[in-house]
């Protein structure tokens, strides 16, 4: 995972708890002592936060210890991302086939800068009450708007599943092979945590080595967020 990735996935989902318990921004900076503008752009996944603004809302918006997990899961994922970008800058000859991004990172054998995906329709809306361990479909439904056809490609999970904060799912499921201008439908079962309070599962569409075709910023990751709730 690249950081931007990682500033824009801890950046939402702490305003997801922040939207939760019904605190606007201008009280955040308030109570929190950090500038407005500073925890907009946070949210916004363009700051990274400190762990200590992490902290801060986990202990205000009942995050129960998990958005500081996440934030420490990501800060892992991006490291490790870091050393496989190293790995491949040594085992992949400098040439003008490499496909490496400009900024860093590997990226498909077939990666193409005119690739396009865009979201059709959903099933689960965000912010959809499930019960605590409550096994639940998701639908994408993804139109390809590029060039070319897909072809051997994943939703490759993001994150780390199954602790508070983060929705169980498969580590990856097959997109089935799509011709340029078709839509496809991709099928997942999501599972809530077994405590209660917001919890989200994202997912990046790759190959099967999990290496991203929209690693642009631009190109958000799927995801699906819902509140938990204990079982009555």
């Amino acid at each position: 995972m690249r950081s931007n990735q990682a500033r824009e996935i801890i950046g939402r989902r702490m305003r997801e708890l922040r939207d939760a318990a019904g605190a606007h921004l201008s009280e955040v900076a308030v109570r929190s002592g950090w500038h407005k503008s500073h925890l907009s752009r946070v949210e916004r996944g363009i700051t990274k936060p400190s762990q200590g603004l992490v902290e801060w809302y986990d202990g205000a918006f009942g995050g129960s210890g998990a958005l500081v997990q996440q934030y420490l899961d990501l800060e892992t994922a991006v490291t490790s991302d870091r050393q496989q970008t190293r790995r491949d800058s040594r085992q992949i000859p400098p040439v003008s086939a490499t496909h490496l991004l400009q900024g860093g990172g590997s990226v498909p054998c077939d990666y193409d800068r005119d690739d396009r995906c865009f979201l059709v329709s959903e099933t689960v809306p965000d912010g959809t009450l499930v019960w605590t361990g409550e096994v639940f479909p998701k639908r994408w439904t993804l139109h390809n708007a590029g060039p070319t056809g897909w072809r051997g490609r994943w939703l490759t999970r993001q994150g780390r599943p199954g602790v508070a904060g983060w929705l169980r799912s498969p580590e990856r499921i097959r997109v089935p092979d799509t011709p340029h201008g078709h839509t496809v439908t991709v099928h997942v079962e999501l599972q809530a945590p077994d405590v209660p309070g917001a919890c989200t599962a994202y997912f990046k569409m790759t190959d099967e080595n999990g290496r991203p075709y929209f690693p642009d910023p631009v190109f958000e990751p799927l995801h699906c967020t819902v509140m938990a709730q204990w079982v009555a």
